[in-house]
């Protein structure tokens, strides 16, 4: 998928799980604070990514997407898609 890909489909998903009605969604605007995630809105969009992009987001990694912003967020599954980025399980099994 290309970064414009990642950024389409990761659009969509921000929409769909946010409390709040999003048009337009700039790559400045905090998950948390300017889109209305609270904390279970953030759980299911990180289940939702990890379905979208067939990637495992591990259980710790997931205190550090609070309060980044979307573009970060873009930036971080785009690498985790790659297996370049620090959001992707290792590759250990299990």
């Amino acid at each position: 998928m290309s970064d414009q890909g990642t950024r389409d489909r990761l659009l969509e998903l921000v929409r769909k799980n946010s409390r709040l009605d999003l048009r337009d969604v700039a790559d400045d605007q905090v998950l948390n604070f300017d889109l209305g995630y609270d904390s279970a809105a953030l759980l299911n969009l990180m289940l939702d990514i990890e379905d979208a992009f067939g990637i495992e987001i591990p259980p710790e990694k997931v205190p550090e997407l609070v309060g980044i912003s979307f573009g970060q967020l873009v930036e971080k599954v785009a690498g985790a898609v790659a297996g370049t980025g620090d959001l992707a399980a290792g590759g250990e099994d299990g």
